[in-house]
């Protein structure tokens, strides 16, 4: 890990703070050399010597004074940085209890392949055509001095890279300050460049490690965990003031480091060595003996093979790209790195990367996108081709339609509506459109639930609607809104659109919250079926999970919008103005208008206040509102807060009953096909039968451990309910089949609020539905939803994905109303952004109350992070170029063609359909078959299929080249061979 912090003091003080020594009288063991392509530029090499230093830090250089000139005409300047690196805890040990050497070797190895990483982000900034340019120098100078104890005294290897203030682009030229905003950037991935290099040496030495595959951290395998726990003692200082004040983030945890130092404690080195060894008592001998068994196995630990190195690269970027469509390079490397710890350095997998961005595979982008700094953008070409796959399907979609309702059916309907003119105007223009694909971009709370359910009734005969959603309460509350049917998008993607003629109208409430991915297939359902496809929602609310903001992307690729700019949910004009004001940024405003912005010490203290003026409230006031908070670990913490309150009140039983429970491990799709992230004690559940590997769907299986293959695959030990042991290879099942759990415990009592987590078809629950326990008989529940008439009896002993609904997240807030919300946002959280906020207040008819540690700092941050997704389109400066109207200009003859295809195939969709109803209706009017009809008309079922099937086979054949999936448009055309017709399902 790579702390960092900016250098304060006189370059005196600086100097001798690290050639002195701080906590302890430095010894000639603890070395410093001055590093950097700099240094030998500079005469430089060797100890450094404190009054060069002395120097440097003060900006003075040759003849050369860096700084800038004061109002005082006083020249000031900065000293620099300070990037400490710090080996783990049981390198220390072996390093510095043991006496292992080539530990201590293997470290300050490591940290120059950190520098030379920091080193490559080096930059200056100057003034050119009136605009400030960052210009890559990749030259530093760095005096580095490695120490051996911590504050506490207790063994901690580490080198502090003192980073001087000053650059140039080349030997002769005169020297500049250093700009170290890139560095900072990278000094994650600096950190994983420095431990995957000590564990690769460590591993060549004949250690065996064991690492976190997604944080990439690492022990030496069989140092004992007492003695790694007896000689932590600063690190158990600092995680618990941050526990304690409910500090999260790495930014909030410098916050404990400096809260907890002690004062110096000055001892001699050789006395701190023998201090140590006593402490280690007899577990001396056995970290001893542990560096005599890996002197026997040392050099047996053979280098990556380029598969194995192209693997870790590969998936650096398909990891990242789960979330985000652009990310920084080094963001890849360092993911890459972390999940391959001991097994590649940076330079096996940089190379890889380096050449699929030679090869065009690996695209680097230049313009800004989301919120996110990335001077170093980069996004994959199918990532590109999938996000221009959403243009191709707007410019197919257009004028390719018959409008839902008449004029005649429209002005009957609104006669009898209460709808406003915006409403109205938008109801028309949405209803009487012949585009197959269109959006309806409204404000939060704009009444567009209220508008689809119109477009419904004005309908003309025959038209089918289908409410559709990212999130299953988002669905079924549309679904009921207007009466429709409801799937989520997964669930409906997952169907393929069987059944969908083009007779249907697909609604899609919250589009903002749906991924590239999901867009895609929704898109690619609608052009093969003629399906109407209506988007709506409002991008300024929380967006997607997934890579991707497909709505918000395709409505500056010219998607046919409807705009609804007017609130009508919210009933207050303060809470009106508030969302209005955050809506336009303008933060300090809206947070004026809320009806109270609290001030609390830290993330617990908010939470205490925060129950606090909850429990005051009355019990009808307690129900009309909902707490919402930004991340689960907070969630957890009001809940526990909220039961004490109501526990005090007598409203819950006066008996616990201890339950188990199933909370998502948060597994994206590329860790659950590999077996270095399942991690013993953890429950998986299929939802599918995998007969190979003697697994059943719906039961629990508890991981116990990894394994290898004769092949060295690595798999996953398994065990079931009744004890039998199963090997199973991720990689052989399909992700979306796969959930993953971490065991957990929870108290319940009757009167508890309680939140399903996770679809259940059987109970017929929905994901964050909400209810009261009203009968608790051991793990038998009998809890009221709040969406149901009647209770419902839940045997929690089998069904686990509970948890207690007190606190709601904003994620799954969105889409639902409340009268009134409060709204907990501590600065220092990761999620708190603009859309986050936005969203929040939004869900308030009467009015909102805030609680955060800090308003102004709240506002910067606000200001800051949008929480915008990013965009391979966005980011490579295509957005203008690749709209629907310009990319049909270019590709109007392709598209023609497509068009007629697609006609052909629904044609094709509607003679099946036609078959399918012929065939019902005569089984229904004839008496029923005998076996021997029954085997015949399945076996002409059969050859009629396998007829069609040989046919399209012949047609793919003389297309020469349509996309292998079968779903053509989602191949760009740009990318497409140009055949005359592309292949029919």
């Amino acid at each position: 890990m790579i702390q960092s912090q900016r250098l304060h003091g006189t370059p005196a003080n600086v100097a001798r703070y690290y050639t002195v020594g701080d906590y302890y009288t430095k010894s000639g063991e603890e070395p410093s050399q001055w590093d950097g392509k700099l240094a030998p530029e500079l005469g430089l090499s060797g100890p450094v010597d404190p009054k060069v230093l002395r120097r440097l830090l003060a900006g003075k250089v040759g003849d050369q004074q860096l700084g800038r000139h004061g109002a005082d005409g006083t020249i000031k300047h900065h000293p620099g940085w300070d990037f400490t690196v710090g080996a783990p805890k049981s390198v220390s040990i072996m390093a510095l209890v043991a006496g292992d050497e080539r530990v201590l070797a293997a470290h300050e190895k490591a940290v120059s392949a950190a520098i030379g990483y920091l080193e490559e982000q080096a930059q200056l900034r100057r003034r050119a055509e009136g605009k400030i340019v960052h210009e890559t120098t990749g030259r530093l100078l760095v005096a580095r001095f490695t120490e051996h104890g911590s504050r506490d005294l207790d063994p901690h290897l580490h080198t502090h890279l003192v980073v001087l203030n000053m650059t140039n682009c080349a030997p002769d030229d005169r020297m500049a300050s250093l700009e170290s905003r890139l560095m900072y950037e990278e000094k994650s991935a600096a950190g994983q460049v420095y431990r995957n290099a000590l564990a690769f040496s460590l591993r060549e030495f004949g250690f065996e490690i064991e690492f976190d595959p997604r944080s990439g951290l690492f022990e030496i395998r069989g140092v004992p965990k007492d003695l790694i726990q007896d000689f932590s003692q600063r690190s158990r200082e600092i995680e618990e003031h941050a526990r304690e004040h409910g500090l999260v983030g790495q930014k909030a945890k410098q916050a404990s480091f400096y809260a907890t130092r002690k004062a110096k404690v000055k001892v001699g080195y050789g006395e701190l060595t023998d201090q140590w060894r006593q402490r280690s008592g007899e577990r001396l001998a056995d970290i001893q003996k542990l560096s005599e068994n890996a002197r026997n196995a040392e050099r047996k630990h053979l280098p990556p093979t380029d598969r194995e190195a192209a693997r870790a690269a590969l998936f650096g970027l398909k990891q990242l790209e789960t979330a985000e469509a652009v990310n920084n390079f080094g963001h890849i490397l360092r993911t890459g790195l972390a999940a391959h710890v001991g097994e590649v350095r940076l330079e096996d997998i940089r190379p890889r990367l380096e050449a699929h961005e030679a090869a065009g595979k690996l695209l680097r982008t230049h313009e800004p996108t989301g919120d996110r700094v990335l001077p170093r953008g980069r996004s994959s070409r199918a990532t590109w081709r999938l996000e221009l796959t959403l243009t191709q399907h707007i410019a197919l979609g257009l004028d390719d339609a018959r409008p839902i309702a008449s004029h005649d059916r429209l002005l009957a309907v609104l006669e009898q509506t209460n709808l406003n003119l915006p409403q109205q105007r938008a109801l028309v223009e949405i209803a009487t459109s012949r585009d197959r694909i269109a959006g309806l971009h409204g404000v939060a709370g704009s009444g567009k639930s209220t508008l689809v359910k119109v477009l419904g009734e004005a309908a003309e005969p025959g038209t089918a609607f289908i409410a559709l959603a990212p999130t299953s309460s988002a669905a079924a509350g549309l679904g009921k809104t207007a009466g429709f049917e409801s799937h989520t998008v997964a669930s409906f993607v997952a169907r393929g659109g069987h059944g969908v003629t083009d007779r249907h109208v697909l609604v899609l409430d919250e589009a903002g919250q749906l991924s590239n991915r999901q867009a895609r297939r929704l898109l690619e359902i609608s052009r093969t079926t003629g399906a109407r496809l209506l988007l709506i929602g409002d991008e300024k609310q929380t967006g997607a999970i997934e890579q991707g903001k497909p709505f918000w992307l395709m409505r500056r690729l010219d998607l046919p919008t409807v705009e609804l700019t007017e609130t009508v949910r919210q009933e207050a004009q303060s809470i009106k103005d508030a969302v209005t004001y955050a809506r336009a940024r303008n933060y300090v405003d809206s947070l004026a208008k809320l009806d109270r912005v609290a001030m609390a010490t830290d993330s617990e203290d908010m939470a205490k206040l925060v129950v606090a003026a909850w429990t005051r409230l009355k019990p009808a006031s307690r129900a009309g509102t909902n707490v919402l908070v930004l991340d689960n670990a907070t969630r957890l913490i009001v809940n526990t807060k909220i039961r004490e309150a109501l526990r005090n009140e007598n409203v819950l039983a006066a008996e616990d009953t201890r339950l188990s429970i199933l909370a998502p491990a948060g597994l994206t799709d590329t860790e659950k096909h590999m077996a270095r992230f399942y991690s013993g004690g953890q429950v998986v559940r299929f939802d599918r039968d995998i007969a190979g590997a003697g697994i059943a769907r719906d039961l629990e299986y508890r991981v116990i451990g990894l394994g290898r293959e004769p092949n060295g695959r690595q798999i996953v030990r398994l065990v079931d309910e009744h004890g039998l042991i199963v090997r199973w290879d991720p990689q052989s099942t399909a992700a979306r089949r796969i959930n993953v759990f971490d065991r957990d415990e929870r108290d319940l009592a009757e009167g508890d609020r309680v939140q399903w987590r996770l679809v259940n078809k059987d109970l017929d629950l929905r994901n964050a539905e909400r209810g009261t326990v009203e009968k608790l008989d051991g793990h038998i529940a009998t809890i009221h939803w709040d969406r149901k008439a009647e209770s419902q009896q839940v045997d929690l002993g089998v069904h686990k994905t509970w948890d207690h609904g007190y606190a709601e997240t904003v994620y799954s807030a969105q889409s639902k109303t409340y009268p009134r919300v409060f709204v907990l946002a501590p600065v220092e959280s990761p999620l708190v952004n603009g859309q986050n906020y936005y969203t929040a207040i939004t869900r308030a008819r009467y009015g909102a109350r805030l609680w955060t540690d800090d308003p102004e700092r709240l506002v910067d941050k606000l200001e800051r992070f949008s929480g915008e997704k990013t965009s391979t389109l966005e980011g490579l400066g295509r957005l203008r170029q690749d709209r629907a109207q310009a990319f049909a200009d270019r590709h109007g003859d392709r598209l023609e063609a497509l068009r007629t295809e697609q006609q052909n195939e629904r044609a094709a969709l509607r003679e099946t359909a036609h078959e399918r109803e012929l065939r019902r209706y005569n089984r229904a009017e004839r008496p029923p078959a005998s076996i021997v009809e029954q085997l015949a008309e399945r076996g002409r079922n059969l050859a009629g299929a396998l007829d069609r099937f040989l046919v399209r086979i012949l047609e793919r054949a003389e297309a020469g080249g349509a996309d292998r999936d079968g779903q053509v448009a989602n191949q760009p055309i740009e990318h497409q061979p140009q055949p005359s017709q592309g292949h029919k399902r």
